[in-house]
């Protein structure tokens, strides 16, 4: 005679599904045999993963390690990408694509689902084929439904991770999956707790683990808007979710208060996990009294489990199956339309739109044209071919107009106006982490008769300045953040050999920087940082070493930030800074850092360790500085502000919102 068989229904709720991890967790103390899974929306991904042999400790790690802030949206994981992209992503708030092959077969929704279709990818290794979930370790079965006639989707077969997928494509939030036809949106709408699903199978015993919110009464409806549109799909699906009740053999009912859908941060996870285990608990002498009806062969810890797979590519992978089924995972796409806003109390407000197209079938093949609005203005336009082997070739055009002051011991000195044109060729090879770039440069800056000294208000004789250029770039970022990382390192070198177009004779320039973090807990980071330049000539503004700000590069390349010195100065042709940040993150976007740097300069490198210079600064000098700093991140960039001091410069203060661009 046949043993009965077991099912375990999971339903949907988003972030609140998580607390099936502990419910399983306690049904497996219990000797309970699971002879198969449905799921629906957040129930289907950990029931399919469970069904082909995630461990339940397994899943704990995969749903707290994860970072759902990037898994739930477009927005490309940083590890996927190499460092010319990292770079770009940094400095955009909002991505908008267009032209994208697919987009008549996955519309519809705020978020593509690129990233949470990544990871079912690589959690499902093994199970990409089209395959009968019946034949997996566990029997498995998940819930969506057609947009387009009502009808309710019972996968039993087909690619897992593309049912899982189309189990949770959460209407107006989740673009759909289209298929033969149908545009398939979340089971959850339908049927979210689909014990009936399970009957169908054949189970004998359903266990069922339930996280949806109970109905609403009229107070806590009455002005929320939300909550009534919850309630209205709710009450459609009420007398279907009671039947499935009433045919469950154990029901657990998940406390979840205080706990939505989008709760989606470690804290709420490993609470709601434990709720999970809690509800399964009070219910721990029906499951062990179940258990017990079995052998102890039953047992579902000899199953195979799968193993981790990371897909280390950055790129589009585009998939496709029989059944007209046509889907992006990978990447946010290639042809996007950026824009990027700040906000600081040097420059004001600042704006910067950018657009990159695709040209062709080659990864690295596409144009980027950019224009930045504000104190600073540019335009500029770049065109990179992919030769191969990742090497490019980069040509590129932009011009600037900028216009600051120039400031020596805190005092300003100098006004500066002047148009900068920019063009360049060059051969870039590029790694994930590493980018090596060979390449030529001419440089047009006309200062008109705008450089002038504010102490005897009069104008220099320097009207214009040319270069052609050729050198090299070479720099490896393993830095896991571009604000506020926690590990890894960044190093830069340059060297060009640049010749003046006005006769006068040619210099090199050369420059190394580093920067790393290392964390001793999850909270608090130490950031060290050193670098320098120097170059072979006075005769020179455009290429002077310069010195100030907390940015890197604002006005012009080779502006080294120096915390204390918030305006910009024009120190030395030897140049050498080093410093330290102390970083505590408190709660979980708030960043309070200390901060020590010291600076010398001088027009011999010898000079730098000299224990005084001259009154007159004319060998060069030392600097000392600090820094407080506060910042929030938030989804427009780092909001925060810094108070500074220096023996250079009188205390000063820094207010910034939005991303470095």
């Amino acid at each position: 005679m046949a043993r009965p068989r077991v099912a375990v229904v999971l339903s949907g709720g988003g972030a609140k599904g998580t607390a099936h991890i502990g419910a399983l967790k306690v049904i497996e103390e219990a000797g309970v045999p699971i002879d198969m899974i449905v799921g629906t929306s957040m129930g289907s991904i950990i029931g399919g993963l469970y069904a082909i042999g995630y461990t339940t400790e397994q899943l704990d790690s995969i749903f707290m390690a994860q970072d759902w802030n990037t898994l739930l949206s477009d927005k490309a994981y940083r590890n996927a990408l190499n460092l010319q992209a990292r770079e770009q992503n940094s400095q955009y708030i909002l991505s908008v694509p267009f032209f994208e092959k697919p987009q008549d077969l996955i519309s519809g929704g705020v978020i593509k689902g690129r990233n949470i279709g990544r990871m079912l990818w690589q959690l499902t290794e093994g199970y990409h084929d089209s395959i009968d979930f019946q034949k997996m370790p566990i029997p498995f079965a998940c819930i969506s439904q057609d947009l387009v006639t009502g009808e309710e989707i019972v996968f039993r077969n087909g690619v897992l991770p593309i049912a899982i997928r189309a189990s949770m494509s959460i209407p107006g939030a989740f673009a759909p999956i289209s298929m033969n036809g149908k545009l398939l949106i979340d089971g959850g709408i339908i049927n979210n707790y689909p014990v009936d699903v399970a009957r169908q199978m054949g189970a004998d015993i359903v266990i069922g683990v339930d996280v949806q919110d109970p109905m609403k009464n009229a107070e806590e409806l009455q002005n929320n808007i939300f909550a009534q549109l919850n309630q209205l799909i709710d009450l459609q699906r009420k007398d279907r979710w009671e039947q499935n009740i009433a045919l469950s053999d154990v029901y657990i009912k998940v406390n979840v208060k205080g706990y939505n859908t989008t709760s989606f941060n470690t804290t709420a996870i490993d609470s709601l996990m434990g709720r999970g285990a809690q509800a399964a608990r009070s219910q721990i002498d029906t499951l062990q009294a179940i258990g017990s009806r079995f052998s102890p062969d039953d047992s579902i810890v000899s199953r195979p489990t799968p193993p981790f797979f990371y897909m280390h590519r950055p790129g589009n992978i585009e998939a496709r199956y029989a059944g007209s089924l046509k889907i992006l995972i990978g990447d946010a796409p290639r042809n996007s339309i950026n824009l990027g806003l700040r906000f600081d109390n040097e420059e004001l407000a600042a704006l910067l739109f950018n657009g990159q197209m695709q040209l062709g079938k080659k990864r690295n093949h596409h144009v980027n044209l950019t224009l930045r609005l504000g104190k600073q203005t540019y335009g500029d336009a770049h065109y990179n071919l992919d030769l191969g082997r990742e090497w490019n070739l980069t040509t590129g055009y932009r011009y600037t107009y900028n216009d600051f002051n120039i400031y020596e011991k805190g005092e300003r000195t100098y006004g500066i106006s002047f148009n900068h044109h920019f063009g360049e060729v060059g051969f870039t090879k590029s790694w994930k982490n590493v980018r090596l770039k060979l390449g030529g440069i001419y440089q047009l800056y006309n200062y008109g008769s705008f450089l002038y000294r504010f102490e005897d208000n009069s104008p220099t004789d320097i009207t214009k300045e040319s270069y052609l250029k050729f050198g090299t770039q070479y720099a490896v970022n393993t830095l896991d953040d571009n604000y506020f990382p926690t590990k890894g390192s960044e190093l830069e070198m340059a060297y060009y050999y640049a010749i003046p177009l006005n006769g006068n004779k040619a210099f090199h320039t050369a420059g190394i920087h580093w920067n790393a973090a290392f964390s001793f807990n999850s909270r608090f980071t130490l950031m060290p940082r050193i670098e320098g330049r120097y170059l072979t000539t006075e005769n020179t503004v455009a290429e002077m070493n310069t010195l100030g700000g907390q940015e890197r590069g604002k006005y012009f390349s080779q502006q080294i930030p120096f915390y204390g010195i918030n305006h910009f100065e024009m120190p030395h042709r030897s140049l050498v800074v080093a410093g330290i940040e102390a970083r505590q993150r408190i709660g979980g976007k708030h960043y309070v850092s200390g901060i020590f740097n010291i600076a010398a300069t001088s027009d011999d490198w010898m000079h730098f360790f000299k224990n005084s210079f001259n009154d007159n600064d004319l060998s060069g000098y030392h600097i000392f500085g600090g820094a407080v700093k506060y910042d929030l991140r938030t989804f427009i960039g780092p909001v925060g502000f810094t108070i500074c001091y220096s023996d250079r410069a009188k205390a000063s203060g820094y207010i910034r919102a939005g991303f470095n661009f």
